[in-house]
């Protein structure tokens, strides 16, 4: 076809995974224009991929080519219509404002209970459990985030979220034992929390496309402020008002976080051009409104676990376990490191506010390499695997790092360090998953990733405490969690072949698709 290499983002499904790759022809030089694929409709081509996901074209059935080209066609429109811009910047700042609110509620834990938990004598295990439980509900809760917000839409669900973890907060001021805090703070600020961070890994990319990158960066760099202007703030609340009272405050201020769920609209209310109104599946929801509210009801319920149902599908393929599990291993492990960090520091003789520096650092660590990393993924020539494999294996030297450094200003390095590999993998995050599976299945694949997430949560973290509680040492569960990185590292890899094997199933597949046409064809009448 004379074709040369192009950067596209396809939602490509077969077999229950769709595939954002790269696509190069046979040619050399020039750049394939929409133009040029058209005149191309007459061939009979199909595409394959390489063991990089790449995107190849060869000859294929004719049925097959109409099909694939309306499909194609549809999706060029959509991707025209996205505004890459205008009210997507007011959606990012909201999604800024939503990620700092996270911020003060997770990684801070350690900052904002320890003193609580230590004068209660609560167990590293019981600690261990009451922030794994609230990451386990909040990743599972992942899950019902694609029907929700196909029932009830971006906003509705941002906020429902935001007041959840203010309201967790809020209950969390009136704790007397460990125990209260497994229903108010795991719980309550579990399910909120979940929610709106998926909502803000998989808003971003439906309003975006050059300048996604940009966005991402802008969002990843409020995480970071929360991370930073976190732990400072709460030791001085603490100081002022002690634990109820900054407890309280902190409860008020997340409550910002429905400010940044209320300016989330439906892309399709800013599209640069409207050729085809893509199908809302909240329009399933409006037939249903002649009918009985119980009618309503039930048919929602219906929907949202049939949807989930067919999102599991997904589990079919390998590249999305060894995104899923590989991203739960890391996600984790860092945010365990970040509750034990402080426990470390403060057993070793440093005081809350040399920890909260220490703290601080990491977060403007992660702010710098989180912002360069996501900028830099617009250019076509990085390689988003390979930042990601180095960001963690960045994380997995300096976790065991940290257990040796003695001083404060080695103590700070060391995480420094540490933050800027978590930066990295965690600037991809989401952005690995587009490359991999195609915005289409970015929120089904996140739910899966939520599943995994919870799961090693309740595994990996309770048992990180009881390593903890054996060995009366910080340092020994440290090594544990770098086990986990390591683990991580390993998996990707493999994703080379497991990109063959989708590519060799999705191939059977076409052609056992292929045979049944013909089939088809022949027993029809003539």
């Amino acid at each position: 076809m004379g074709s040369s290499k192009k950067t596209v983002q396809e939602g490509h499904t077969n077999g229950g995974i769709a595939n954002a790759a790269y696509k190069q022809g046979e040619g050399e030089g020039e750049e394939v224009t929409k133009a040029e694929s058209e005149t191309s409709k007459g061939k009979r081509e199909r595409r394959t991929e390489d063991s990089e996901g790449r995107i190849y074209r060869e000859h294929k059935p004719w049925a097959e080519e109409v099909r694939e080209e309306k499909r194609e066609e549809k999706e060029e429109e959509k991707e025209e219509e996205l505004p890459d811009g205008g009210w997507g910047w007011v959606v990012t700042f909201g999604c800024v404002i939503i990620a700092i609110a996270i911020n003060f509620a997770g990684p801070c834990f350690g900052i904002l209970f320890s003193g609580f938990l230590l004068d209660l004598g609560t167990s590293s295990t019981n600690v261990a459990w009451i922030f794994n439980l609230r990451s386990f509900i909040g990743n599972f809760s992942a899950l019902f985030l694609d029907p929700l917000v196909a029932e009830l839409g971006w906003r509705k669900v941002g906020v429902v979220s935001s007041l959840l973890m203010s309201l967790g907060f809020a209950a969390s001021s009136f704790a007397n034992s460990a125990l209260f805090l497994l229903w108010s703070y795991s719980l309550l600020t579990g399910i909120g929390c979940g929610w709106l961070m998926g909502i803000i890994f998989s808003m971003i990319p439906h309003y975006f496309k050059r300048r996604l990158g940009i966005a991402n960066a802008l969002m990843h760099g409020g995480i970071c402020v929360g991370q930073m202007a976190g732990p400072p703030m709460i030791t001085y609340l603490q100081e002022q008002y002690g634990f109820s009272g900054s407890t309280l405050i902190i409860s008020a201020i997340l409550l910002n976080g429905c400010v940044g769920a209320g300016v989330l609209h439906p892309v399709e209310w800013h599209m640069k051009t409207k050729k085809e109104k893509t199908n809302d599946k909240k329009e399933t929801k409006k037939q249903d409104m002649n009918s009985d509210a119980e009618t309503r009801v039930c048919a929602t319920i219906v929907r949202v676990f049939a949807t989930i149902f067919s999102n599991l599908k997904l589990l079919k393929s390998p590249r999305v376990l060894i995104i899923t599990v590989a991203s739960a291993l890391n996600m984790t492990s860092y945010l365990n490191f970040l509750m034990f960090a402080p426990f470390l520091l403060q057993t070793s003789g440093y005081s809350l506010e040399e920890t909260s520096w220490c703290m601080s650092v990491s977060g403007f660590c992660m702010l710098v390499s989180r912002l360069v990393v996501s900028s830099l993924t617009d250019l076509p020539s990085l390689s988003k695997r390979g930042c990601y494999m180095a960001g963690t294996a960045t994380v997995f030297v300096t976790t065991i790092a940290f257990t040796f450094v003695q001083g404060l200003t080695w103590a700070s390095i060391v995480i420094g360090l540490w933050a800027t590999g978590v930066g990295a993998f965690m600037s991809l995050h989401n952005l690995i998953m587009l490359e991999y599976v195609g915005l289409d299945k970015l929120v089904p694949t996140l739910g899966i990733c939520g599943i995994f997430s919870g799961l090693s949560s309740v595994i990996i973290g309770p048992l990180i405490g009881l390593v903890r509680d054996v060995s009366q040492s910080y340092a020994v569960s440290m090594w544990a969690l770098s086990a986990c990185f390591a683990a991580a590292l390993v998996m990707w890899i493999f994703m080379p072949t497991a990109v063959s094997y989708d590519r060799r199933r999705e191939e059977r597949q076409r052609e056992e698709e292929r045979q049944r046409e013909e089939e088809r064809q022949r027993e029809s009448p003539s």
